[in-house]
């Protein structure tokens, strides 16, 4: 059984006081049946890892360098943000592959260098696929997501998220659509599988990210395949995330109002 995986990607929002407060004013409400986290700025890594205590919050890195030291200013290597407190670092999000050029071949050299370090990569990935016919059924191939992880052993990729996040809606005010969530998710699966075997593709964590929020999260979260939602603006507002990491606790509130 998958573990629901519910994250907040602040992107560059929040000082590192802001970001202690907000972890103090959450982290005796989570959840205990799934995993939360929280990917800030780095600055904020090791003060909320303090903050957080005893508590099952998770310090996500938004990135890293593949590099594990040496002469490369700006960049943040995987052995310090271990060292502060991060589990898992973001690794692919459109918004580097966009702004900062990142190719494939770059996001799997930090896939690598993350394994290697002992953290655990959570790999975004968006639309781009190609269909290809397998004993006469149409399959999807994820081509960036394939070059990615080239290199990635069955064993490592179980433990590996992965976030299918369509670039039309990241950081749009469109609405999500529960069922393309579902079917980007599902391809995504069936790819994994096609690339190594159905029991490894069926323990990994796949998650949505792109314009989730309260309203859609308990819809988008009751599909299949859908095992996590990546959040980035609505996530930034403490009562709104804690209203989306207990939507579980929402959804039964509103069937017993409904009786």
């Amino acid at each position: 059984m998958r573990k629901p995986f519910i994250i907040a990607n602040w992107k560059m929002n929040k000082d590192v006081h802001e970001s202690m407060r907000f972890v103090e004013a959450i982290k005796n409400k989570l959840p205990v049946d799934q995993e939360i986290g929280i990917a800030p700025q780095a600055v904020s890594l090791y003060n909320m890892k303090l903050t957080a205590g005893n508590s099952n919050l998770q310090i996500i890195a938004q990135n890293a360098s593949a590099q594990a030291d040496g002469p490369y200013t700006g960049e943040i290597s995987l052995r310090t943000l271990v060292d502060a407190g991060a589990t898992y670092v973001m690794l692919g999000h459109l918004e580097r592959r966009r702004l900062f050029n990142e190719s494939n071949l770059v996001i799997n050299e930090k896939v690598l260098a993350a394994l290697d370090a002992g953290i655990t990569p959570i790999i975004c990935t968006d639309e781009e696929m190609v269909q290809t016919e397998i004993n006469g059924e149409i399959h999807y191939v994820f081509q960036q997501l394939k070059t990615v992880l080239n290199g990635v052993s069955p064993d490592q990729l179980k433990d590996i998220v992965i976030s299918y996040e369509p670039s039309w809606a990241v950081g749009s005010k469109h609405t999500a659509n529960p069922d393309i969530a579902e079917a980007g998710c599902r391809q995504i699966r069936q790819s994994l599988a096609d690339s190594y075997n159905y029991d490894v593709a069926d323990q990994v964590r796949i998650l949505y990210g792109g314009s989730v929020n309260p309203q859609n999260i308990q819809e988008i979260m009751a599909k299949p395949n859908v095992d996590g939602a990546l959040i980035g603006r609505a996530s930034l507002d403490v009562n709104n995330f804690l209203q989306m990491i207990n939507y579980q606790q929402q959804a039964q509130l509103q069937a017993a109002q409904a009786i």
